[in-house]
């Protein structure tokens, strides 16, 4: 999965990208347009696996995120179109106040609204002059729909697709049809009083569009960042914090694009994996290694919180809490998994 992070100039992308991939110092940017890196995703219970297998090593849920150098035009589109989500830097630390906020989400919106609009409005006329032929019946009205939505100023995620529209807009990478994550840029001040220019603007931009918004400092992350963890959370509580802005950030991307993480774990290895969340087991054990997914015979599964409570996997199969499920099985989140199989 790849995220990118976009925002006017000296909005703090920068700054953002690389404290979301834990990049220390001020080493030149990859490239004189992009930046790229991996991002953990922070989860209290990787934390709470590792104390308790004592792991030679723990891996964190992984994206991919890049900073996207275009702010306008082509050449920006073209940059985020790959992108699974986007995380729009709002520089409301700037002294412009409201319009500045807004002004940051607003150009955005709109060159993602006349992309989708050129995009389907092309392709209807290639279809009505038999210049193409549908991939399906259901092509046309399934854009007329599309296009009736980007007129009146609906973006595609919020149009209500049936199951095989959504297999046809999977053709298109419609940029309206991309979580946005609005992630507040504010000053000091502002982090201690929670108050920052646009917030209410802001906040009724978010509630109409379904944008999660998450406020960070990137006065005062860098200073966070570089703190040992015991002081760390002492600075974090002075702000009336209990984790830095770019935690949550990594979070609001991962529940954006419906993720969910499984967990494997012993004294070599505690891991979280990703998946999209309604996979079902043999999928699962697929993301492990493909000789799993071959060879799948059972899962054992027992619950993060099931284990958590009971303190160890002896006294959760003690419980009847260990249960052994089927290919077929739906992971849920925070399931810890074994997978028996045989190749």
């Amino acid at each position: 999965m790849k995220i990118g992070i976009a925002g006017t100039p000296k909005s703090g992308k920068t700054t953002l990208l690389r404290l979301l991939t834990q990049v220390r110092g001020d080493a030149p940017a990859k490239g004189s347009s992009v930046s790229v890196g991996v991002m953990e995703v922070p989860d209290p219970r990787v934390d709470w696996l590792s104390q308790l297998y004592r792991p030679q090593r723990t891996i964190y849920a992984r994206l991919e995120v890049e900073e996207v150098g275009a702010t306008k035009g082509r050449e920006f589109l073209n940059a985020v179109r790959d992108k699974d989500a986007i995380i729009v830097i709002i520089p409301a630390f700037m002294a412009e106040g409201a319009a500045s906020v807004l002004a940051a989400i607003d150009d955005i919106e709109t060159e993602f609204f006349i992309a989708d609009l050129a995009a389907v409005e092309g392709r209807l006329e290639r279809l009505n002059t038999n210049k193409a032929k549908p991939v399906s019946q259901a092509e046309v009205p399934f854009l007329e729909k599309c296009r009736q939505a980007l007129d009146a100023g609906v973006p595609v995620c919020k149009v209500g697709l049936e199951p095989h529209e959504k297999n046809l807009a999977s053709n298109f990478s419609f940029l309206t049809a991309k979580p946005v994550i609005l992630a507040v840029n504010v000053s000091a001040d502002s982090l201690v009083s929670g108050e920052y220019p646009g917030k209410s603007e802001l906040s009724a931009k978010s509630e109409a569009m379904d944008y999660p918004v998450v406020v960070f400092s990137g006065e005062v992350e860098p200073e966070i960042a570089e703190l040992p963890y015991d002081e760390r959370l002492a600075f974090l509580k002075e702000y009336g914090l209990t984790e830095p802005g770019v935690s949550r950030i990594a979070r609001a991307c991962y529940r954006c694009l419906g993720l969910i993480s499984f967990f494997t774990v012993g004294e070599d290895e505690v891991r979280a994996w990703t998946i999209a969340e309604g996979t079902a087991a043999r999928q699962a054990a697929g993301k492990i290694h493909t000789d799993l997914e071959k060879g799948f015979i059972r899962a054992e599964v027992v619950a993060y919180d099931d284990l958590r409570q009971q303190g160890s996997m002896k006294a959760c199969r003690e419980k009847g809490l260990l249960r052994l499920e089927g290919k077929d099985y739906v992971v849920r989140d925070g399931d810890i998994l074994n997978i028996r199989f045989n190749v």
